[in-house]
């Protein structure tokens, strides 16, 4: 193949950065004696990934006649949603950073990609192209040698190689393969507990084509394939009370019955010898609440067992199938430019670059910093996150290629991923894969487990809050597996979604874009009381838009100072009573209780009892048998009025969304606090005039002066509801005439 002839620009693009190991240097990764001043093992502060200006588009397409790299980035640009720049856009080429690798000794070692960007909005085209072998488009892939390269060719460890445009299936029995016999435990441990044995569990039996039900079975010991995917409406086949016995019986689902995906997903299952396969449209009786109610509550152990999860990421309703298992279903071919040729003699002792071709990538982001999940359909659905959470092992079908992710490893179509001596994972934080358990660790992540455990759960609250339902009351089932994951990892169990051990903490949760208040009840019958109950304005549950929850031990420290001021109870049912909702022994209460009482408070931590329930809100105290368990809190707290200002944040710096927000003044006019940013739509939180604000906590640090950490509420009769979360001056709320008072927050 000849050199490709660059121009003057696309050759000032840093190549070499791009390289990745050879199979030659693996023996030096492992006693840790690779050179380091050459690529790809330079470090990581080096000037590698400095950018390179390619100048107007305008001028690249005229250079493209002559340069092929210049004509593959148009093309790339071309597939950004299908518009081109315009001639006047100034674009860029950058080797960006993209995954990692560790030696033995635990020394991290960078992989880059090829970037295009353009300065317009949206103009990044991140993971354009990938180093490859010279000529590694047209080499065939050993794939029943565990995808080793060819004995004489000493190829790139993580080089690209051809992705057919039918997914050949062996690829996947392989890599199914090397997890159970080279990954061990950490890939087979589930993160729920076996319990016992599933009552009543149903599953679609692949051979047989219908809906056969199991009883008193252990998950855990049977192997089955689950589906995550996009409904996009109502099914055009499902399970009801008037359609069960008929779907039980074999040859009931008929081959061109079903929507695409679920076809697709029949097929598969049969072709890699599974017998059973779980769709939870086939496999709960749709209009039976209670056994909605039962297959919800098992849904945790149901994606936790499976011995592997097929997820439809791009398509946008049950119709849309599973690309690459049908003729006609991909059609992305990619491309290879040869930046530095073979030797023309072969010889080992060339004295010139080493081999080195760059391919197209079948999907670059918009965001080199974006998981390839970001934008697709299935990522916007509330209920696909904790399906992806709990599973073990994924198989996800993107628009041109398959992924393969587990615990251990990440393996795809398109790149080599597959080696045994060195793991690669993704190097951006944001770009890891949602689960809780996974041997490597992201730089981001704190080495505390306690707090790594708690930066976690943030950032699974953080995207679930960005999802959407299509019935809005599913919020807090969409979450459940979730929760059940995370409770035998923390230690103890969560109240709407808000960690017990650091519920005061959790109660300031913030939203950076806004939020608005979710209206809708739940959909199915909740509490001790067995009724549909509209969610607490305290939880982020309560609420639709993004959110923030950020808690820890660590908050409590020197630097940050965070600590709460307050210590909820909750009451209970089943005989009443009243508990605390935090266990006695959290960190904050002896950090409260060894300061002096501030000024504003009356005490440090005051009990609530249900004397003092009835003492001081008489009128709720004779309501509480008819209120559900856990929706409302009661604490003691100061509380104080404030006159609000509003403002509006210029749509230029919140991606065009119009967000309003307040400033906080004191009766003289002074500006002493603000509070958070909402939606343009919710006018009553920022409504001019006095609004009442109650102390949740307070930051003192070396840093700043003294600050409270507020609930701006609205009280209706004798319960408050929360509006939105503030910050007010501690010397400003102390000449505010606050009132100690007892707090019921619904």
């Amino acid at each position: 193949m000849p050199l490709s002839d660059l121009c003057t620009f696309c050759a000032k693009i840093n190549f070499e950065a791009l390289r990745t190991p050879l199979l030659s240097d693996l023996p030096a990764i492992q006693d840790g004696t690779v050179d380091t001043t050459r690529h790809p093992f330079k470090g990581k502060t080096e000037d590698a990934h400095a950018s390179t200006q390619l100048g107007k588009l305008s001028d690249i397409v005229q250079r493209a006649e002559k340069c092929r790299l210049c004509a593959l980035i148009i093309k790339s640009l071309e597939r950004h949603n299908g518009r081109r720049p315009q001639p006047e856009d100034v674009c860029r080429a950058e080797t960006s950073y993209y995954g990692v690798y560790r030696d033995p000794r635990g020394k991290v070692y960078w992989t880059r990609r090829l970037s295009v960007s353009v300065r317009t909005p949206k103009g990044s085209w991140a993971h354009a192209f990938q180093p490859c072998n010279v000529g590694a488009l047209s080499m065939e892939v050993e794939v029943k040698n565990r995808f080793r390269h060819k004995a004489h060719v000493n190829s790139m460890v993580f080089g690209g190689r051809r992705r057919p445009l039918m997914i050949d299936l062996d690829w996947v029995r392989q890599w199914i393969r090397i997890c159970r016999t080279d990954h061990g435990e950490i890939c087979e441990m589930a993160d729920i507990d076996p319990g016992p044995n599933t009552t009543t569990i149903r599953f679609v039996d692949v051979f047989k084509r219908c809906v056969v039900t199991l009883e008193d079975i252990s998950l855990a010991k049977h192997e089955y394939i689950a589906l995550s995917y996009v409904w996009g409406g109502p099914q055009r086949v499902a399970m009801f009370k008037a359609n069960k016995a008929e779907l039980s019986q074999p040859g009931s689902l008929p081959v061109g019955h079903l929507p695409q995906t679920l076809e697709d997903a029949i097929f598969l299952a049969r072709s890699l010898g599974y017998k059973h396969l779980w769709i939870d449209a086939l496999c709960i009786v749709q209009d039976d609440l209670d056994d909605k109610k039962v297959q919800i509550g098992q849904m945790s152990r149901i994606y936790g067992f499976s011995s592997l999860t097929v997820i439809a990421a791009t398509a946008k309703n049950a119709n849309g199938g599973l690309p690459g298992l049908r003729e006609g279903t991909r059609f992305l071919e990619q491309e290879e430019i040869v930046i530095h040729p073979e030797s023309a003699s072969g010889s080992s002792h060339d004295t010139g670059p080493a081999p080195l071709s760059l391919m197209t990538t079948l999907y670059p982001l918009f965001n080199q910093n974006d998981h390839y999940l970001e934008h697709t359909p299935w990522n916007e659905r509330g209920w696909t996150m904790q399906e992806r959470v709990m599973s073990r092992r994924v198989l996800v079908f993107m628009p041109e290629q398959v992924h393969w992710i587990c615990r251990e490893a990440t393996f795809c179509e398109e790149s080599y991923f597959e080696s045994e001596a060195i793991r690669f994972n993704r190097f951006h934080a944001t770009a890891m894969e949602p689960t809780f358990r996974r041997r490597f660790r992201n730089f981001a992540e704190p080495d505390d487990e306690e707090l790594r455990l708690w930066t976690t759960y943030n950032n699974l609250v953080s995207k679930y809050t960005r999802r959407n339902f299509s019935f809005p009351g599913d919020v807090f089932d969409g979450f459940l597996c979730i929760m059940e994951g995370l409770t035998p990892l923390a230690g103890q169990e969560f109240l709407w979604g808000m960690p017990r051990s650091h519920f005061e903490q959790s109660l300031l949760w913030t939203s950076f874009i806004g939020s608005i208040r979710r209206t809708e009840m739940s959909t199915l019958p909740m509490t001790s009381l067995h009724v549909r109950i509209t969610f607490p304005s305290w939880s982020w549950m309560g609420w639709v838009g993004e959110a923030s929850v950020l808690v820890g031990d660590d908050r409590l420290d020197y630097d940050i100072g965070e600590t709460p001021e307050i210590v909820c109870f909750e009451h209970h049912h089943n005989s009443l009573r009243i508990n605390e909702v935090s266990p006695a022994d959290s960190r904050f209460k002896s950090v409260v209780t060894s300061r002096p009482v501030p000024r504003w408070k009356q005490s440090n931590i005051e009990r609530v009892t249900l004397s003092t329930i009835e003492e001081n809100l008489p009128g709720l105290f004779v309501q509480l048998d008819g209120i559900p368990d856990g929706l409302s809190i009661f604490f003691w707290a100061s509380t104080a009025s404030f006159q609000l200002v509003p403002t509006v944040i210029h749509p230029a710096f919140t991606d065009g969304r119009i967000q309003t927000t307040a400033n906080i003044v004191s009766s003289q006019g002074v500006k002493v606090g603000s509070v958070g940013s909402m939606p343009e739509n919710e006018d009553v939180a920022y409504r001019e005039g006095v609004h009442q604000f109650i102390v949740i906590g307070s930051r003192r640090n070396p840093y700043s002066d003294p600050v409270l950490l507020v609930l701006q509420v609205q009280w209706k009769g004798d319960i408050a509801y929360r509006i939105n979360s503030a910050e007010i001056a501690e010397e400003a709320w102390e000449n505010a005439s606050p009132t100690w008072r007892l707090v019921a927050l619904g």
